[in-house]
């Protein structure tokens, strides 16, 4: 795969573990301790991990284009080095965040640390857990010595922002995907524990200091809903497109389902999926649906069409 990433990107990811970028293979990635420096990613060059940006529309891939270096230098950051969140989302896992953790009892890697050159480094993402808690972001920040020379970008669910107007005008440029999946109590039940109106007003005030897209994940859990996102945004909507867990996806829905969308973005991967045909797995999804709603005490499942299949999964199952 000739990307710059393996030239020019690190990514080290909540268990400390590290890739040229953060779509790449989870089974591919490596022990920062193991990297020979010179050419941390020698042995990824193949492209064998690379298969997340083999898909009809823009990639991931598109960010390293220009970034391309004929001696490995870190250039592009991702920094996503441990799993503490305020949130649990729907569509997320107890890897990317320690409130699910917390819900499974498993492990929390709320203190994974780090250390590289980044004295070529050009561009710093910022993910999680959630970036604007984690202290190391903050650390990182610290750290660059010429703050004027580097553009910063977020995905962040801006619950918190303190320390947002002292450090953000310091930086070349910053740009912020607030994260979202629905608007008022659905957007609220969807991302547990997010509360509407601190999440708007955090949203206004970072666009004060920042560049700022509102950054949904288009699953089965809010593709009916999308057209009400549009429509309430006075930012421009930027979307991902969620491919796991498998049974969130929205290749799973029946044809019928499908067809009843009332607004589908213009996306080619998105329709890609649509045009896929995964319902086999619809009965996983309603039952997840289901168990989510009976755990945290919401009600998701009410504001999607499924009720009718729901009933004929049931009946199938009982003759």
């Amino acid at each position: 795969m000739d990307c710059g990433a393996f030239d020019s990107g690190f990514c080290i990811h909540p268990d400390g573990k590290v890739s040229p970028c953060c779509l790449f293979d989870h089974n591919l990635f490596l022990d920062i301790n193991d990297l020979d420096w010179k050419d941390p990613w020698h042995s990824l060059r193949d492209g064998a991990g690379c298969d997340a940006c083999r898909h009809p529309g823009p990639k991931y891939k598109d960010n390293f284009d220009s970034l391309k270096n004929e001696t490995y230098a870190i250039r592009y950051l991702d920094v996503r080095n441990n799993n503490l969140c305020n949130l649990e989302c729907t569509i997320c896992n107890s890897y990317y965040s320690s409130k699910w953790a917390d819900r499974l009892g498993e492990t929390k890697f709320v203190s994974t640390d780090f250390d590289v050159d980044l004295t070529n480094v050009e561009h710093i993402y910022f993910a999680g857990g959630e970036p604007l808690i984690n202290p190391k972001h903050w650390q990182v920040l610290d750290s660059i010595i010429d703050p004027s020379s580097v553009t910063l970008h977020y995905n962040s669910n801006l619950l918190s922002i303190k320390n947002i107007d002292i450090y953000w005008p310091r930086f070349k440029h910053v740009s912020v995907n607030a994260s979202m999946d629905a608007i008022g109590p659905l957007g609220e039940q969807l991302r547990y524990g997010t509360k509407w109106d601190k999440w708007t007003n955090n949203l206004h005030t970072a666009a004060m200091y920042a560049k700022v897209t509102v950054n949904p994940t288009i699953s089965v859990l809010n593709i009916f809903n999308l057209k009400e996102i549009e429509q309430w945004s006075k930012y421009p909507v930027v979307y991902n497109i969620l491919a796991e867990p498998d049974y969130l996806c929205v290749n799973v829905l029946p044809k019928d389902l499908k067809e009843s969308i009332e607004y589908i973005p213009d996306n080619a991967h998105l329709r890609s999926l649509l045009n896929n045909d995964e319902s086999w797995l619809f009965p996983h999804t309603m039952s997840f649906i289901l168990l989510q709603d009976k755990l945290k005490n919401t009600d998701i499942w009410s504001s999607l069409p499924f009720e009718k299949y729901a009933i004929q999964e049931y009946m199938r199952d009982g003759i």
